[in-house]
């Protein structure tokens, strides 16, 4: 069984003043039960009272589906989780704690204590909750809460929708090789059959829309002193480059995985250490560069949606500057190319690690076949 959410996030002006007060009332207080019951090893008792003791048992069920982060600041900030319906016609409601209802374009909270919250879907979110349905996908389980969005101190009412289906696995017969590296470089990918390179590409962010942000925001947090509003518009700034680079993240793993599904390929992605990274960050490293050495996000990406399309998915080092003929270390030339001091190969740099691909294509894929029959019998 595989996995999906769809996180749906809205302003805490938007929700009734008195429910809102009331839900983050419910929210604590449920934290407080989880946060005793985990450190008690899962062995205190459950709560009597409704909604708490509804929470309770969802809870349970959470943990067999979604592994926990466990305690932070000596709390478990968990969620609250609910069972979850999909109307997409005219089925009948059955009293779950959320509804989702497509034919209405909405998604009702219930269950919680406080009445019934109502949510308008975007059309983004109802196309993508009907795309998993088409694709065999159910919902499984939902979660609510009050809190920060991460790197802001914007507080939002947030609602996350979780979709399941079992995956068979694809007949793999290909390499797409994925060189994760310093994201305004691109990154490059190709496809590898045994000693050919079949296809190849590179996927870049807007870099001069990125540009003209990262400007933006650097006069106005010099301006920020002077004025608050200077503040709140370096702020919003600073969402819309992250905001950017989500969408970037998002539209590179989509089309990667469906090469590696079009290609019946196995992904293999080479991405910096965090190690690695750190040190970049602490180094003399342009500031305005940093912020594209962020590749986590296209990685975990990659790997989620490969996971719920049943496409093989490892990690493992493909060299840029390693000679793919020699294996002697290359030195590097003007315009991102490498040469080999040894035995004078040369090329784009970007291309090296694809070579590196074909070079291992029997070290890369040894278990195919052992694989999909092993997914098969899961």
């Amino acid at each position: 069984m595989k996995y999906r959410t769809l996180l749906i996030r809205r302003k805490t002006e938007e929700i009734p003043p008195e429910q809102l007060e009331m839900f983050i009332k419910i929210q604590q207080q449920f934290r407080e039960w989880a946060t005793e019951w985990y450190k008690s090893g899962f062995k205190a008792p459950m709560p009597e009272q409704n909604p708490l003791k509804y929470f309770a048992m969802k809870l349970k069920y959470v943990l067999k589906l979604i592994p926990t982060n466990g305690l932070k600041k000596d709390k478990w900030n968990v969620p609250l989780p609910f069972n979850i319906q999909l109307r997409i016609n005219n089925e009948k409601d059955v009293g779950c704690g959320v509804f989702i209802d497509l034919s209405k374009g909405e998604v009702r909270i219930r269950k919680w204590g406080g009445g019934t919250i109502v949510l308008k879907l975007k059309k983004s979110s109802i196309k993508w909750i009907k795309e998993r349905v088409e694709e065999g996908g159910k919902p499984v389980l939902a979660m609510a809460w009050v809190g920060r969005v991460k790197r802001s101190n914007i507080v939002t009412f947030n609602v996350a929708l979780t979709f399941a289906r079992d995956v068979e696995p694809i007949d793999v017969r290909r390499v797409l090789a994925v060189d994760l590296n310093g994201l305004h470089n691109g990154v490059v990918w190709g496809v590898v059959e045994k000693d050919k390179i079949l296809a190849s590409g590179t996927e870049r962010p807007h870099l001069s829309k990125i540009g003209r942000l990262q400007k933006e925001i650097s006069k106005l947090d010099s301006l920020c002193a002077k004025k608050g509003e200077y503040c709140r518009q370096a702020v919003a700034a600073e969402s819309r480059l992250r905001r950017l680079l989500r969408e970037f993240a998002d539209e590179a793993a989509k089309k990667i995985v469906r090469l590696a599904r079009q290609y019946k390929a196995l992904i293999v992605v080479d991405a910096p250490k965090d190690e690695s990274l750190r040190e970049i960050k602490q180094s003399r490293y342009a500031p305005s560069k940093k912020i594209y050495l962020d590749v986590g996000r296209l990685k975990k990406r990659i790997k989620q949606l490969a996971e719920w399309y049943g496409v093989p998915y490892r990690e493992a080092r493909l060299y840029s500057t390693i000679c793919p003929r020699c294996e002697a270390k290359m030195e590097e030339l003007p315009n991102r190319r490498v040469r080999c001091p040894k035995c004078g190969f040369e090329a784009p740099r970007d291309e090296v690690p694809l070579m590196w691909t074909a070079k291992r294509f029997s070290e890369l894929t040894p278990s195919f076949s052992s694989l999909a029959i092993a997914l098969a019998a899961f």
